[in-house]
C-alpha cells in the first residue's frame, strides 16, 4: 500500500509538471486573455472589438463544440487605454489568470509598456488591435500581427497626399504617444524621399479635449493636404474645428478613421480619406459579412456590427484556426509552429491575404483606400482604390 501510495503521488507530480508546461489548457478549455479598453475615452473602439472576438470565440464553442472538444475561455479585461492598468491587467492574465496566449489585444500604448514583459515571459500574442511596427519588425517567433502597421499607414497617407491631392503644403496632427511617434517618423521619411517636408507639424496630447487651437494653427499653415494621425474621437474634434474656421484640406486618415466619423463630426466628415483592409461588415454583397453579421447578432441582437468588430472578429478567426491545426494535443509550440504555416489566408474575403513564415508575421500589407462621401442622401465609405506604398516608390 505504501508503494502504491508513493507511485500515485509520483504519477500525480509528473502529470501536473506536464500540465504546467502548457498554461492555460486543461481537457476541456483553453484559457485565452486579452486587455481591451472597455471604458475611458477609447472605449468606443474597445466595446466592439470585445464584442468582435466574443462573438466569434463563443460561436465556436455553441455552435462548433470548440476546439477539439476543448471550450474557449475568453478573458478580457478593461485597461481604460492606460498603460499602467495594462502593466497590471497582463501580469494578472499571465501569472494568476495562466492565459495560454495573449489575442485581441487594443492598443499601441499599452503593447509598448508590457513589451519587455511579453518577451521575457514568451507569451504567445496572436492577432493585437494595434499599428505598432516593433510586433513585426524584426520577427518576433512568439508575436503575429493581423492589421498593418504604422510604417504601412504613415507612408501610404504620406505617399497619397504627394501622388494623388498633389499638394505641395502638407501639414501633419498627431498625438503624443507611441503610436503617434511612429506614425509621424515614417511620414516624415517618406515625405523626404518625394523631395518634400511638412508645412506644419501640430503635435497634441493624448488627453487633449479642446481642438481649436491646433485648427487655427493647420489653417495659418494653408497646408493643402492634412495627415491626421489621431484617434478616431481626436480626429472628428480637430476636423469639426477646421470646418467651423471654414478651413478645408484633404485631410488623410489612418485606420483610426472609419465612417463613425460621420457620427461625431457630421457634415465635416465629407471627403476624409482613410485607408482600410478589410470588407465593411455591412456590406450586402459579401456573403462572409453576412455570415459574420448573422452570428454577431445571435449574441448581440439589435447591435450594428461595425469595422472595429469585424477586424476582432477575423482576428479571433485566425486564433482558432491556428487552435484547430495545432491538433489536439495543444502546446503553444505547435501553436506558433500551426501560425507559420499560414498561408493565403483571408477569412473568405473579408481582408486581403496573409502569409506568415518564421521570418515575417507582418499580416496584412496592401491597403484598402476609402473616402466618406454622401451618395444619394446616404453616407457611406466609397472605395477608392488598392494602396502598397513599397510599389509605388
Amino acid at each position: 500500500m505504501k508503494r502504491v501510495l508513493i507511485l500515485a503521488v509520483a504519477w500525480g507530480m509528473l502529470a501536473a509538471g506536464a500540465l504546467g508546461q502548457t498554461p492555460g489548457v486543461t481537457d476541456t478549455t483553453i484559457k485565452l486573455g486579452s486587455f481591451i479598453a472597455q471604458s475611458g475615452p477609447v472605449a468606443v473602439i474597445g466595446i466592439p472589438v470585445m464584442k468582435g472576438a466574443q462573438a466569434w470565440y463563443s460561436y465556436v464553442n455553441d455552435v462548433l463544440g470548440g476546439i477539439h472538444g476543448r471550450k474557449i475561455q475568453f478573458l478580457a479585461l478593461d485597461d481604460a487605454f492606460n498603460p499602467a492598468n495594462t502593466v497590471a491587467v497582463v501580469k494578472r492574465l499571465v501569472e494568476q489568470e495562466n492565459i495560454f496566449a495573449l489575442v485581441n489585444p487594443l492598443g499601441t500604448i499599452g503593447m509598448a509598456a508590457v513589451w519587455n514583459y511579453i518577451l521575457q515571459n514568451k507569451v504567445p500574442v496572436v492577432s493585437p488591435h494595434m499599428n505598432w511596427l516593433t510586433l513585426a519588425s524584426p520577427t518576433v517567433s512568439h508575436v503575429f500581427a493581423l492589421q498593418p502597421n504604422n510604417e504601412s499607414f504613415g507612408r501610404a497617407a504620406a505617399q497619397y497626399a504627394v501622388l494623388e491631392t498633389k499638394a505641395k503644403r502638407i501639414g501633419i496632427a498627431v498625438v503624443e504617444d507611441a503610436m503617434g511617434t511612429e506614425l509621424l517618423n515614417f511620414a516624415l521619411d517618406e515625405l523626404k524621399y518625394w523631395g518634400l517636408q511638412p508645412v506644419v507639424v501640430v503635435k497634441y496630447p493624448g488627453t487633449e479635449t479642446n481642438f481649436s487651437a491646433y485648427a487655427q494653427v493647420l489653417r495659418q499653415s494653408k497646408a493643402e493636404a492634412v495627415l491626421l494621425f489621431s484617434y478616431l474621437a481626436d480626429a472628428a474634434k480637430l476636423i469639426v474645428e477646421c470646418d467651423l474656421l471654414g478651413y478645408k484640406p484633404q485631410f488623410i486618415g489612418i485606420n483610426t478613421i472609419t465612417l463613425q466619423l460621420f457620427d461625431l463630426a457630421g457634415k465635416a466628415a465629407e471627403g476624409v480619406v482613410f485607408p482600410g483592409f478589410g470588407t465593411d461588415p455591412q456590406d450586402p454583397t459579401s456573403p462572409a459579412a453576412a455570415k459574420m453579421r448573422e452570428i454577431y447578432a445571435r449574441y448581440y441582437p439589435g447591435e450594428v456590427m461595425n469595422a472595429y468588430a469585424m477586424i476582432a472578429f477575423v482576428g479571433a478567426q485566425l486564433v482558432t484556426k491556428a487552435l484547430q491545426d495545432a491538433g489536439p494535443n495543444l502546446t503553444r509550440e505547435a501553436f506558433i509552429a500551426a501560425l507559420n504555416k499560414v498561408k493565403d489566408w483571408n477569412a473568405d474575403g473579408m481582408i486581403p491575404p496573409i502569409t506568415y513564415t518564421p521570418d515575417d508575421h507582418y499580416g496584412i500589407k496592401t491597403l484598402w483606400m476609402n473616402q466618406l462621401k454622401t451618395v444619394d442622401g446616404v453616407r457611406t465609405a466609397v472605395f477608392l482604390k488598392e494602396w502598397n506604398w513599397a510599389a509605388n516608390r
